[in-house]
């Protein structure tokens, strides 16, 4: 990572809603000097290491979580069920918004332009800003006995 990337960096983290800490940006650094694709928690902490950081699995797990959370990584699971991760810029656009379950991490993902940006006028609105990343809409599953009673309500109200 050049000097260049670091305040950039610094500056997406902070229009997400986390502090660009040290251990972020360095974490960060070293995803980004592994190079493009998947990596496993256990990768990212030797690439810190390999640098002279100090860190923990259980920081970079946190970290990991905390990156999510603001859609900044992807996290994808292997045959085995353990989860990697990529950076999200990276590889999509701006103009995607994901659906991600809370539950099972399942996403759906839309590319549409329009909706992104009412989204983003919507936020700007009600003095809120969103970040250059794709748009992270948490969402629940809903049970099959639910989704039924809410087709049904859907139905009953469109007939007015």
């Amino acid at each position: 990572m050049n000097s260049d990337e670091t305040p950039r960096l610094a500056e997406q983290l902070q229009r997400a809603g986390l502090r660009p800490t040290v251990g972020r940006i360095g974490m960060l650094a070293a995803i980004m000097q592994i190079g493009e694709g998947y990596h496993y928690p256990e990768d990212i902490l030797r690439e810190l290491l390999r640098q002279g950081r100090l860190g923990s699995i259980t920081t970079i797990y946190r970290v990991l979580a905390d990156l999510t959370a603001i859609n900044f990584l992807q996290r994808s699971f292997d045959a085995d069920g353990k989860a990697k991760y990529r950076l999200t810029h990276a590889s999509k656009s701006a103009d995607e918004i994901c659906l991600v379950c809370e539950q099972s991490g399942r996403r759906i993902t839309v590319q549409d332009r329009e909706l992104r940006s009412q989204l983003d006028h919507l936020a700007r609105v009600h003095g809120m800003e969103t970040s250059s990343l794709p748009l992270l809409i948490q969402v629940n599953v809903v049970s099959q006995l639910e989704s039924a009673e809410y087709q049904k309500m859907t139905e009953a109200q469109s007939k007015k």
